[in-house]
């Protein structure tokens, strides 16, 4: 299995540096884009930089950069392998006192040799899949949002939602709170024009379900469809970073 790939990672309107990373195969992108045509295995991953703590754009590419040294194949601990990042930041931040504590999320896919899919997710950059027309978030969102709707509570912050949609609770790098790693394994068979879509939440705070859908089932390139993506959500508001990874299966 073979897919067309096409990344772009842009520092948005608002901010004065780009604290997202993406990376797909063997090359990493802190700024502008990224194409390719690539077979498993692989990874391709989206980090974005915490705002509000120090180096969020040295924890963003330094984490992808300690992916690209791991050698991915069906039976690597991806999440042992994540936790390891994790530490590995820390101990960068206590070497270089400036960026002590610096964090990030991260959404990863990993495609092994026999085209098995998994996905790892810390903080709240996503993954989506489109297949068959139909499209579905696969990561879950590890927001203090998302937790109060997963436990009943959103109506407590309902007043101030704007204000907690962008509040994490869990990132790599944290030197005071060890990371969630969810660990999804897509179990759907994937075919000639089925997308998988990353994005940091500079994208998918700014555009609904049916925007993105729109946009992926389009007869567009890849190409097109991921500068579809992000225009749209610069022209909805977002005052973000922006990236985004669209995967699409070409054979």
């Amino acid at each position: 299995m073979r897919f067309n790939t096409y990344g772009i990672t842009d520092i948005g309107k608002f901010r004065k540096k780009n604290e997202d990373a993406i990376m797909v195969g063997e090359t990493i992108c802190t700024d502008g884009i990224l194409e390719t045509e690539i077979a498993p295995p692989f990874f391709a991953a989206v980090c974005d930089g915490v705002g509000g703590e120090k180096s969020g754009e040295i924890a963003s590419s330094l984490t992808l950069e300690k992916l690209l040294m791991t050698t991915y194949t069906k039976v690597t601990e991806l999440k042992t392998r994540v936790f390891g990042i994790h530490d590995e930041l820390i101990e960068y931040g206590r070497e270089h006192p400036e960026s002590f504590n610096m964090q990030t999320t991260l959404c990863l896919v990993a495609f092994d040799a026999d085209n098995n899919i998994s996905c790892i997710n810390v903080g709240d950059s996503r993954a989506y899949l489109l297949k068959s027309g139909r499209l579905k978030q696969i990561s879950t969102d590890q927001s203090l949002k998302e937790f109060l709707n997963e436990t009943g509570r959103s109506k407590i912050f309902e007043q101030d939602s704007d204000k907690i949609k962008h509040v994490i609770i869990s990132s790599l790098g944290n030197s005071k709170q060890y990371p969630m790693v969810d660990l999804t394994n897509i179990s759907e068979k994937l075919e000639k024009g089925d997308t998988l879509m990353l994005c940091s939440d500079g994208v998918s705070d700014n555009l609904s379900v049916k925007n993105i859908k729109d946009i992926l089932k389009s007869s567009e390139t890849v190409k097109v469809k991921a500068e579809s993506l992000i225009n749209k959500a610069v022209k909805c508001g977002s005052r973000d970073n922006l990236s985004v990874i669209l995967i699409e299966v070409k054979d």
